[in-house]
């Protein structure tokens, strides 16, 4: 009987204290040449594996291949996962999906939808996950790659996409992560008061400026998560970060860009 309160009081403690890690990683020009080189695709596999749920940015997609060839991929290893999608977006020949992979035995989709507003190359694809391992069960993630040249008006219309998010799905815990291009290069500390996003009232920014985000070292934090104050209550801010899988995997830098040339950022929600 002791036995079997103390297993029964571990497995409590265990429900209690697991959470969820999340990254946002973009995946550099991730098409159908990078998605048959087994090297590079044994290096991504391992770090989606890393993850419950993980967005992937610069997939190029234009009928699906490219998307099932990752999931086939990563399946072999842990038959875990699922995805969700955007359509492919952007102008031109510069179109891009919006990829989550999340593991279905942790989370599952609750309700999604595409942002329809102006102001964005690739308008955000917004997705709401639950899941019965967390303080907070109900979330929203909005992913977003800006563009170099637009990145401050990119930012400025993220507080569009929130509002409509609350409205929409009901809901107040909210990430936004992805690829800002919030280096100073391209949004300079002057225009910073200019977006809301940046209102320290309302949002919380997780990866600091400080954080060089690349592969390469140019020392920028390009790749952010920014919270609400709702979803901040349920995270656990020292865990954000980078995770760098070039020292991690000890690759050369040369195999590390043929990776990417950014690296994932990530934090948990207890």
């Amino acid at each position: 009987m002791r036995l079997l309160c103390a297993l029964g009081l571990f497995l409590a403690l265990l429900h209690v204290t697991s959470c969820l890690l999340i990254g946002a990683f973009n995946i550099q020009c991730f098409g159908e040449k990078k998605s048959q080189n087994k090297d590079v695709m044994g290096n991504i596999t391992e770090i989606v594996q890393r993850y419950d749920i993980i967005l992937i940015q610069e997939v190029r997609d234009k009928d699906g291949t490219v998307t099932q060839s990752l999931m086939d991929l990563v399946n072999q290893v842990s038959h875990q996962f699922r995805n969700i999608s955007s359509d492919p977006l952007g102008p031109g020949g510069h179109k891009e999906r919006y990829l989550f992979l999340y593991k279905h035995h942790m989370v599952s989709v609750k309700g999604s939808f595409q942002y329809a507003g102006t102001g964005f190359n690739r308008p955000p694809f917004v997705v709401q996950f639950s899941s019965t391992q967390t303080a907070v069960t109900d979330f929203v993630l909005i992913p977003i790659h800006t563009s170099p040249s637009t990145a401050v008006e990119e930012l400025k219309a993220l507080a569009d996409v929130v509002n409509e998010a609350k409205g929409k799905l009901q809901n107040n815990n909210i990430m936004v992560l992805g690829d800002f291009n919030a280096g100073s290069n391209y949004v300079p500390m002057s225009k910073r008061p200019t977006i809301p996003l940046f209102d320290t009232n309302v949002f919380h920014w997780l990866i600091a400026n400080t954080v060089d985000t690349t592969v390469s070292g140019s020392k920028q934090a390009y790749d952010r998560i920014v919270v609400t104050d709702d979803m901040y209550n349920g995270m656990n801010p020292l865990s954000a970060g980078i995770f760098d899988f070039k020292s991690q995997y000890a690759l050369t830098l040369d195999q590390a860009k043929a990776v990417s040339d950014h690296f994932p950022v990530e934090v948990q929600i207890s």
